[in-house]
């Protein structure tokens, strides 16, 4: 602009100015770090919560399972009746569980393949 209007501009004017230029793009730089920080922290955040809360239902689904077969193993009921069935169903729904979190989580933590198998 000045080179436009053929204006002079004195070395502490043209200091001024870069001085200016820098400080706003530093302060820049620093915003956009903080916020990015703040991202990355929401989003751990809610994958800690995401997966508390299917550890937890994991947990609650292996010890039904873990109780139905325990009155099983005591001979008192049946492995064909409602007691088999509920743990049948249990293994069922945790099996469900986990083919629908498992893609999900591997996508999260970029993992987009099967590991190899040993």
């Amino acid at each position: 602009m000045a080179v436009k209007r053929k204006a002079n501009i004195t070395t502490d004017e043209f200091r001024t100015l870069n001085r200016c230029l820098h400080e706003a793009i530093a302060d820049a730089v620093t915003a956009f770090g903080e916020e990015r920080e703040n991202v990355i922290l929401t989003q751990a955040a809610s994958l800690h919560h995401r997966l508390g809360a299917l550890a937890e239902e994991q947990r609650r689904l292996v010890d039904i399972a873990l109780q139905t077969l325990a009155a099983i193993q005591t001979g008192n009921v049946g492995a064909t009746g409602a007691t088999g069935v509920a743990l049948v169903n249990t293994l069922k729904e945790l099996r469900e569980l986990i083919e629908v979190t498992l893609p999900e989580i591997r996508l999260i933590s970029g993992m987009t393949s099967r590991p190899p198998e040993a």
